[in-house]
């Protein structure tokens, strides 16, 4: 590499580095109120940001990233609908395992091993009191005899 190309990327790269950024743009010039003038349970159209900026707020509707502007604030799509199911589901009667069907599946398989682990159980406890492999270990030998 040449050192004047070397001289070029170092002055761009001071550059990009020093740039001075604008401030968030505020709402058709107005300035936001002060901490102490703002008020956290009725903002208008403020919102407290990351790090306690007072910002703009978004219109509805707004996606930021893979989160979506909402009435009270910056909401997960996805988590949204998974809340309005439970929430349905409660409101008709069902128990929350049953909300929709991944709930559901997840229960049915819950409760498969559980009767296998109740089964397996059992099988160890009569075992015990026997005193011998039950069938169909019956042809296994204990260790050590």
């Amino acid at each position: 590499m040449s050192l004047a190309l070397r001289k070029t990327l170092g002055v761009a790269r001071l550059s990009m580095r020093t740039a001075s950024f604008q401030a968030v743009p505020t709402n058709a010039g107005k300035t936001p109120p002060t901490l102490e003038q703002f008020d956290p349970l009725n903002p208008g159209e403020w919102q407290l940001g990351a790090g306690g900026k007072i910002l703009p707020r978004l219109p509805e509707g707004t996606k930021v990233g893979n989160l979506v502007m909402g009435k009270y604030g910056l909401y997960d799509p996805v988590l949204k609908k998974r809340v309005d199911t439970y929430a349905n589901a409660l409101l008709e009667g069902k128990k929350s395992e049953e909300a929709g069907p991944f709930d559901v599946a997840v229960s049915k398989i819950a409760k498969v091993l559980s009767y296998i682990c109740f089964i397996i159980a059992i099988y160890n406890l009569i075992s015990l009191v026997v005193g011998k492999p039950l069938p169909p270990l019956s042809h296994v030998k204990a260790p050590g005899s």
